[in-house]
């Protein structure tokens, strides 16, 4: 279990940490880089697009690995996500500037971008899949959290590198060289995920599937025939947290420098303190929901969302560097509860033979309501009110359908649980 969640956590954190070093450098030095010809506000559109072009791959990356994942394995579909989005990452470091290629630039960039997004439509599901499947049924709840710890460690150790950098180095040195670094460092985290994915051993479950022969043909076609209405609730269930997390990443960060004039390392520093609540409190989110049960913690967990982007805005307004601080502490907190009980509810809502693909579905499809699109309706609701107000209700309205959604599910883990309790035509696994 140790070398699993060794495996897991390294996936996850890579999965993060390509996404939120994407996001800051959308934020803050993209726009420059691939549009510097463009009307500054045009620009950021522009970059907010590609950055969105990460988050539509992600439901086909989650279909076609989901695939691999229900029919050939957990393990090698999770190495192939690995290669697929750390490579794509890297790539990204070696791209000419739109100085040196022209439009070729940005073009290349999208098309990684794309590629990043497919091998990380597979990442998350796996993990979580092969996580819980080999861990006690009474513990699903902290193991999967530990599963998600991966997400505040990958957005920490990018928000550190890119806070290192944009603290040592100058403006010009940043924009010139500076922002490849963090992208190439990416190489040194799949070496060592490859390292330990190559030593873990497939899931016990999934061995049972196999040998009952019970794997489906096409498992995504399966699960939309049987399944549909719970990828629909799984959709519901995540969209807020998504929408949450990447308008605080993205969006807030580049609101920071851009609007309230705070320097680069302050708007990143303030990003890290909100990152390592969030790690903290994910664990606790996985420990109520063995608790409290699955429903109640994330319920819980979308009531406290409600509040978060009103103080998180409020804060920025103020312009007090301790004030923003303290209240991303705050956000971190609120925001982490809900993450830390998904797992092991998203694992409940689904069949072992369909498991990969359904909640690599609904999860992958919720990032791109949620996660790929917001900064842009966020930049588009802040350019024609002035205010943040609008998105605040948006994030709103969203956490009240996530807190439906759930309520929802509780049927559907009942059938699942049932389900489960009459395996008597799964045959043994061997020692």
């Amino acid at each position: 279990m140790r070398r699993l969640v060794a495996a897991t956590v390294i996936g996850n954190t890579i999965e993060f940490y390509d996404f939120s070093v994407y996001g800051t450098l959308t934020a803050i030095v993209f726009s420059k880089i691939f549009f510097p010809q463009s009307d500054p506000s045009v620009a950021t559109m522009l970059v907010l697009g590609t950055f969105a072009v990460g988050f539509l791959s992600r439901p086909l990356g989650g279909v076609i690995l989901g695939h691999l994942g229900d029919r050939v394995g957990r393990k090698p579909t999770l190495i192939l996500s690995l290669l697929l989005m750390g490579g794509a990452t890297a790539l990204m470091g070696l791209l000419p500037s739109y100085e040196t290629a022209g439009f070729a630039a940005p073009m290349m960039l999208v098309g990684l971008r794309f590629l990043q997004g497919f091998g990380i439509g597979g990442e998350w599901g796996g993990a979580v899949t092969l996580m819980i499947e080999s861990a006690p049924m009474h513990r699903r709840g902290i193991y999967g959290a530990a599963v998600q710890t991966g997400s505040g460690l990958g957005i920490i150790l990018s928000t550190l590198t890119v806070t290192v950098l944009t603290t040592v180095l100058t403006a010009e040195q940043l924009l010139a060289w500076g922002w490849r670094i963090p992208l190439l460092l990416s190489v040194v985290l799949i070496v060592v995920g490859l390292v330990i994915r190559s030593r873990i051993e497939e899931s016990p479950e999934f061995e049972q599937v196999l040998a009952g022969k019970k794997v489906v043909r096409v498992p995504v076609v399966e699960t939309l025939r049987r399944h549909w209405r719970t990828v629909l609730i799984a959709i519901g269930m995540y969209i807020a947290v998504a929408a949450f997390g990447f308008t605080q990443g993205v969006f807030f960060i580049g609101h920071l420098v851009n609007e309230i004039g705070l320097p680069r390392p302050t708007a990143t520093e303030a990003n890290l303190i909100a990152a390592v609540f969030y790690l903290l409190f994910t664990l606790v989110g996985g420990l109520l929901s063995d608790r409290l049960g699955r429903i109640q913690a994330y319920v819980l967990g979308g009531l406290v969302l409600i509040p978060a982007p009103f103080i998180m805005f409020a804060a920025g307004d103020t312009g007090s560097v301790p004030v923003i601080f303290a209240a991303m502490a705050v956000v971190g907190v609120l925001s982490g509860l809900a993450y830390g009980a998904q797992a092991a509810l998203f694992f409940e809502l689904f069949p072992a033979k369909l498991r990969y693909t359904g909640i690599s579905l609904g999860f992958q499809t919720a990032a791109v309501l949620g996660g790929g699109l917001t900064p842009i309706f966020a930049a588009l609701l802040y350019q024609s009110s002035g205010s943040t107000v609008p998105v605040s209700l948006y994030i709103t309205a969203l956490a009240i359908l996530m807190i439906g959604s759930s309520l929802l599910a509780r049927p559907v883990l009942r059938e699942e649980a049932r389900r489960a309790e009459d395996v008597s035509d799964l045959p043994p696994v061997a020692a």
